[in-house]
């Protein structure tokens, strides 16, 4: 599968055209193939959820234990993190590689 074939299928699967000139920009910058960074951004997904349902968690945690005063200090602990985590991981495209690789990323490790 060539380099175009898989843009038109990343395109697709719900992708938009900036999502895929910014992977052929890495790939072409880097030399990694397609597979490579749909597998890393896929990745970086799972650990985003991990680290928010941590968050979540201590957020419980907090109301269900601690005071108001806990609570509101948590909350803004917990709002500035998820903002962090939004700016250094691009959820969008890494959600959408998640998903891509899950029903597809067989077609792409073949080739």
């Amino acid at each position: 599968m060539d380099r175009t074939e898989v843009e038109r299928l990343l395109l697709k699967e719900g992708f938009t055209g900036k999502e895929v000139l910014a992977l052929r920009q890495h790939a072409e910058k880097e030399g990694y193939p397609y597979y490579w960074l749909l597998s890393q951004l896929k990745k970086r997904f799972i650990v985003s959820v991990i680290i928010i349902m941590i968050l979540l968690l201590g957020w419980v945690f907090t109301a269900c234990n601690g005071t108001q005063q806990n609570l509101v200090s948590y909350s803004v602990t917990l709002l500035i993190g998820v903002v962090i985590l939004y700016i250094f991981m691009p959820l969008k495209p890494a959600y959408k590689a998640y998903k891509f690789m899950k029903k597809s990323g067989h077609l792409l490790k073949l080739h």
